[in-house]
């Protein structure tokens, strides 16, 4: 067996625990998701779940792009299978494991692992920006109930050096290709401020579209419409910020779901704030595990001999 097929053996295997590992875990929480469902409705859930799945999608062409900046261009198909294939790994307990499945992917098609890696890096930091940026939507409701959420402005202040200064993006390449040991002394292409700004602004759309998803939580829980929107779309986006940090558990699982309660405090108490948190968790994962399912579906269904990368540079 060569080394290529080896390789893929073990990506697929990988991606089959990943798979069979979060299939487990919904399985245990089965019955309080039952009783989720029930108090939400079926239609409630099923809107939400769509809401979150169609958020990423924003982010796909964001890193996309910020990849075709740093030099490399990937196909459609080619670029989906990547980012689906080495996102699913964010459910393994370390931040690490996307870049580096993102590494292991680039090897094959003949792409820099530290660039693609980098890309990833540099695509959550744009993420995280965008996502300040939607959080403060919900500032109005959260400083009415604690002043201290002021402090979220100078975090957003800290965040936009990476658009004010692009030369930043070249020092987490520069730390991606030290990791890998690949590429030393080799210069970086940097992309142009407007890439940057763009891919940002992808980013801000999927926040805006998958946070809509706890609005429509909220209010089928009880809560009143007014402020639902503004809070579930920002305090979403702050949960998952918070959850980018976390490089120990698999998602941002725990720091992610204490931020949404306490962003969503104002609206919701009780069982109902605990319902939505969890919820939410659950109905994130299906959408992840579905979307990653039906988009290499149909990669493979539909596969036929197509260039791996378009003007691909090295």
């Amino acid at each position: 067996m060569t080394r290529r097929r080896i390789f893929a053996v073990l990506r697929w295997a990988a991606v089959l625990f990943v798979l069979g590992f979060l299939g487990y875990q919904l399985w245990r929480v089965r019955h309080g998701v039952a009783d989720s469902l029930r108090l939400v409705g079926w239609s409630n859930a099923l809107l939400a779940a769509a809401l979150a799945a169609v958020g990423g999608v924003p982010g796909f062409f964001g890193w996309r792009l910020l990849l075709a900046g740093l030099g490399t261009r990937l196909s459609l198909p080619v670029a989906a299978r990547v980012f689906f294939l080495a996102g699913i790994t964010r459910y393994l307990p370390g931040g690490i494991w996307p870049a580096v499945a993102h590494a292991a992917l680039a090897r094959p098609l003949g792409a820099p692992a530290a660039r693609l890696a980098g890309a990833f890096v540099a695509s959550q930091g744009l993420g995280v920006v965008a996502g300040l940026a939607v959080g403060l939507i919900a500032l109005p409701w959260l400083v009415a109930a604690d002043p201290l959420w002021w402090a979220l402005l100078p975090l957003l202040g800290a965040a936009v050096l990476p658009l004010a200064a692009p030369g930043l993006l070249g020092r987490l390449l520069g730390v991606a290709q030290r990791i890998l040991r690949r590429g030393e002394g080799s210069p970086v292409a940097l992309p142009d401020r407007r890439t940057l700004l763009a891919v940002t602004g992808l980013m801000t759309l999927g926040w805006l579209i998958s946070g809509v998803h706890v609005s429509v939580l909220v209010v089928a829980l009880g809560a009143s419409p007014a402020g639902a929107l503004s809070v579930g779309i920002g305090g979403f986006a702050l949960s998952t910020v918070a959850g980018i940090f976390t490089l120990v558990m698999p998602s941002g699982l725990g720091p992610r779901e204490a931020v949404l309660g306490l962003t969503l405090a104002p609206l919701l108490t009780g069982p109902g704030l605990i319902t939505l948190v969890a919820l939410s968790r659950v109905l994130i994962t299906v959408a992840d595990l579905v979307s990653t399912a039906v988009v290499l579906g149909v990669l493979t269904w539909t596969r036929r001999s197509v260039p791996l990368t378009e003007g691909a540079s090295s």
